[in-house]
């Protein structure tokens, strides 16, 4: 895609936090064996990744494969420095209000790679694959790639001419590009939309401890914002025909494709065409209406994103369910007895094979013995 160059520079959707809000959102709908499920796996991989085990933290998880050195939102002290995934977190579909000509390729958005196509992969994998690896890894990009497609500037590219956004006939890098001033001090449009409008902006960190604070959050984004309030946009059975060809093993799945194209759709409409890019000046602070807007439809997608990702997360549990238990380390008691069956098995062998040597050098010996005795005797071998 067009944005290839670029990615290593693009920001993450959502914070941290707004993306474990989502999480949290979604694990508030789910029955405790579709948790435990789904926690269970992503525990497979604790030794590597510690503190980010669950369905909660690990929402953060493939950013921190972008981390190349310790910062505020890079805090761990291993870096992965992985950015062959960059590309999976965004559908840069154009926004074009003065129809500029556009580069080429700008109309495969949701292409591979995009976050659209790589939902319709995982789930199509975790349809039919009985690895735990496969779920593991896949799960977590769900868990966070779900909450990219509802912040709104991750579904889009802006492409303008305009005195107030700026010159960017190639695209704003889905508003990075442009810089405004904000009360918390985020620099860019996109930073802005990723702190939830300034609301929810403290990170993932090893000694994070306010789960009880995001708890609290995400249940009242959920009282503010019942599943009844997306009437028209959210549709519990919207997956159904997508998981029905995921098991049937079409791994380039129309209606999963389809269905994830949507969502990015329905977030472009309601935050992209709902007025982003509105009212707005680059390098001037966003107006307190703006704000105000912005707040608002970030937490509703929030919520929104929160429903989605547990329609998925119940479908996935009911698969990841069937797998197998990941083998754990052998006891040392069990070792220590191997250990000393192979030991002592060793010291017989070694016994028998010294045993067999005195044998045969004992009978090589009585050989030679009665050869000379034989010489002795026989007059024919006494020399001239």
């Amino acid at each position: 895609m067009l944005r290839l160059a670029l990615a290593p520079v693009l920001c993450c959707a959502w914070w941290d936090n707004g993306h474990m809000l989502t999480a949290e959102i979604a694990r508030q709908q789910l029955s405790q064996t579709e948790i435990d499920t789904v926690n269970g796996i992503l525990q497979d991989w604790s030794s590597d990744f510690p503190g980010v085990t669950d369905l909660v933290s690990s929402a953060v998880w493939p950013d921190m494969l972008k981390c190349s050195h310790q910062s505020v939102i890079c805090p761990r002290e291993i870096m992965d420095d992985i950015h062959v995934f960059d590309e999976w977190h965004f559908d840069g579909r154009p926004y074009n209000p003065q129809n500029l000509k556009l580069p080429e390729g700008t109309d495969l958005w949701m292409n591979n790679p995009s976050a659209s196509y790589t939902l319709s992969s995982a789930i199509s994998s975790l349809g039919k694959s009985n690895s735990r690896f496969a779920f593991n890894f896949m799960t977590r990009f769900a868990l966070h790639l779900v909450g990219d497609i509802h912040q709104p500037l991750h579904t889009a590219d802006g492409y303008f001419d305009d005195p107030k956004l700026g010159h960017w006939p190639k695209g704003d890098r889905g508003g990075n590009r442009i810089f405004v001033n904000s009360s918390c001090g985020t620099t860019n449009l996109h930073a802005f939309w990723d702190s939830v409008a300034c609301e929810y902006m403290e990170n993932w960190s090893p000694d994070y401890k306010d789960w009880a604070v995001l708890t609290a959050n995400a249940s009242s984004l959920i009282s503010k914002y019942p599943k009844t309030f997306f009437a028209g946009r959210y549709d519990p059975n919207h997956l159904d025909k997508c998981w029905e060809e995921a098991q049937m093993g079409h791994g380039e799945s129309f209606a999963c494709h389809d269905a994830f194209v949507a969502w990015v759709n329905d977030t472009y409409k309601v935050g992209i065409e709902g007025g982003v890019y509105k009212g707005i000046t680059r390098l001037q602070e966003l107006p307190a209406e703006y704000v105000k807007w912005a707040k608002d439809i970030a937490e509703q997608q929030l919520a929104l994103g929160g429903y989605r990702l547990a329609d998925f997360l119940r479908l996935a549990a009911a698969q990841g369910g069937g797998l197998a238990a990941r083998p754990g380390p052998a006891s040392p008691i069990e070792w220590t007895t191997t250990a000393k069956v192979f030991a002592s098995a060793s010291f017989v062998l070694l016994l028998l094979v010294a045993a067999l040597a005195l044998s045969l050098c004992r009978i090589r010996r009585k050989n030679q013995s009665e050869q000379e005795l034989s010489c002795e005797l026989n007059p024919r071998a006494v020399a001239p």
